[in-house]
């Protein structure tokens, strides 16, 4: 079936009803909206039948993975089909020796770093639920992880892509397939989409090696002026942390019962390796610190899930999260800004030095809250609402500032979904 046969509505669900198991419509609710079928399809063409479905009678659908990260994106103008991928779950293809795999969308993060940890490899990502993450919702909002500053971000991983469209054909590109499209670099234009131009069906990694040992260095700080300028000085240096953030203090109370503001510093590789650049990494900044922790390897993994948790897009109710990118060298200035104007209301504060982001969480009233995202929409150089009540995200663009590149957008949008029916409206600027 393609999208140019009209089907009327009630025939287009008796046939979605074919396509895979029906599911509770009140487990998919986004932004207090409710859609009208929910179904998990067990195959890739049965994903792009539905789509074809959808497309045909008019129907509005939200991709849904793990739901996670389901606080990302803007209010749906629509919503009539929830899409579950989770029944597609298979690891297609994987080659240890050639550091290659293929997975489907709906295989959970901790399933799949567990598989690849069977041969000692991985992929450097995190997750504060694993069990419910899965690889296509990382892909599809593109929420990164501290690993990033060593490792690079997942984008720069994928070497392959498989998308539903809403036409009804299952597109490829990269690498481990068999058809290519030509003319779009698939992997980059679905990564952090929101799957609002296809369905996310598999993606295809290389993986790297896992490290033989890794150690967190925790230094805390009277200030967060020093903590954000002994970051600065282990970026700089000739140094090799995987991972560098800074905490505020009612993160690092939370996540590691340390007072003040906390430095935080991933190592890995192997054993002699790490537990010397712990050493290195301490003597580069002991002088301006005060308590400092090492965490064995253990604990390291257990912590930085735990940061992963004040950085995702996670749906809330009396809270507001918001990412800002600004350069590594302004995030001191940026965090004092912050807690002078925020202080109590202040949740949580996440400096990613590595990468040069800012994860702000502040609760209050929504109409406080709906203050605080005007003022910090305009901080750094973009901004992202990655999580805010219904009242907050009414009339807002989570997005932040729109870039250049827009009017590229919208032709690309009119060109894979000239129907609209994937995330209506949530995509920046509404698309």
């Amino acid at each position: 079936m393609t999208g140019t046969t009209r089907l009327a509505p009630g025939v287009a669900m008796e046939r979605l009803a074919e396509l895979g198991a029906p599911h509770d419509p009140r487990a998919y609710r986004v932004d207090g909206l409710e859609p009208l079928v929910a179904l998990a399809p067990e195959t890739p063409e049965a994903v792009a039948e539905a789509l074809a479905v959808c497309a045909a009678a008019g129907l509005v659908v939200i991709p849904w993975g793990g739901g996670r990260q389901m606080g990302l994106g803007n209010l749906p103008e629509r919503y009539d089909v929830a899409l579950d991928v989770r029944s597609l779950s298979a690891i297609t293809h994987y080659e240890p020796d050639d550091l290659t795999i293929a997975v489907q969308a709906g295989r959970s993060i901790a399933s799949l770093s567990s598989e690849l940890a069977a041969h000692g490899q991985m992929l450097p990502i995190e997750a504060a639920d694993p069990e419910r993450v899965t690889i296509g919702g990382l892909v599809a909002t593109g929420i990164g992880c501290p690993r990033r500053f060593g490792y690079g971000s997942l984008r720069d991983l994928i070497i392959g892509i498989t998308v539903a469209l809403p036409d009804g054909t299952l597109a490829r590109g990269g690498g481990i397939v068999v058809k290519n499209v030509s003319g779009y670099d698939m992997m980059r234009l679905h990564f952090g989409a929101l799957g609002s131009l296809g369905v996310i069906i598999q993606a295809n990694f290389k993986v790297l090696p896992a490290p033989e040992a890794q150690r967190t260095l925790l230094l805390s700080f009277r200030e967060s002026d020093q903590s954000a300028a002994a970051a600065l000085t282990l970026r700089t240096s000739q140094l090799a942390p995987t991972a560098l953030v800074v905490l505020a203090p009612p993160v690092a109370k939370r996540l590691a019962d340390l007072e003040r503001w906390v430095l935080a510093a991933r190592c890995e590789g192997p054993e002699g390796a790490v537990e010397r650049q712990v050493e290195r990494l301490r003597a580069s900044v002991e002088t301006a610190s005060g308590e400092s922790v090492v965490l064995d390897d253990r604990k390291t993994l257990a912590f930085w899930s735990s940061v992963q948790g004040e950085l995702e897009a996670t749906p809330f109710d009396r809270e507001l999260r918001v990412r800002i990118g600004e350069l590594p060298s302004r995030l001191g200035e940026l965090a004092a800004q912050l807690e002078r104007r925020y202080g109590s209301a202040l949740r949580s504060l996440v400096l990613d030095s590595g990468s040069g982001l800012a994860y702000v969480t502040v609760s209050g009233e929504p109409v406080e809250l709906r203050a605080f995202w005007g003022e910090l929409r305009e901080l750094g150089r973009h901004a992202t609402l990655l999580g805010a009540p219904i009242e907050v995200k009414a009339g807002e663009d989570v997005f932040g500032r729109h870039p250049e590149g827009i009017p590229v957008m919208r032709r690309l949008k009119e060109t894979f979904d000239p129907e609209r029916i994937l995330n209506r409206g949530r995509f920046i600027a509404h698309l």
